[in-house]
């Protein structure tokens, strides 16, 4: 087996994407906006600084949209406990009043 063939074997299951620098100008979804050092891991983002958002074209949106935005790597980690923390709630767990106000700022920011 060749040394290219081990390093593919190796690897197989890697699922990582780097870009240091994205502008976006209304790319395929109408979005604007820009990213610094990106990560994507199993398909899941996270940047240094990121911002994205969509005009007004007076058919499908009505005013400035912000789609996503992302500041030292935390708006992924932020969605994924409010998601379980959400699923928690629903199946019955009682969140303290700390989780709640936590819950309602992630809720608002993101």
């Amino acid at each position: 087996m060749g040394l290219l063939q081990k390093i593919s074997w190796k690897t197989r299951r890697w699922n990582l994407r780097i870009n240091l620098f994205n502008i976006y100008l209304h790319d395929g979804d109408a979005c604007w906006g820009f990213s610094i050092f990106e990560v994507v891991k199993q398909y899941r983002s996270y940047s240094l600084l990121s911002f994205e958002f969509r005009l007004p074209d007076r058919t499908t949106v009505r005013r400035f949209t912000v789609d996503s935005f992302d500041i030292l790597f935390i708006a992924t980690p932020l969605r994924k406990w409010a998601i379980d923390l959400d699923d928690d709630i629903m199946w019955g767990r009682v969140p303290t009043t700390f989780q709640r106000v936590l819950l309602k700022i992630v809720e608002k920011v993101f």
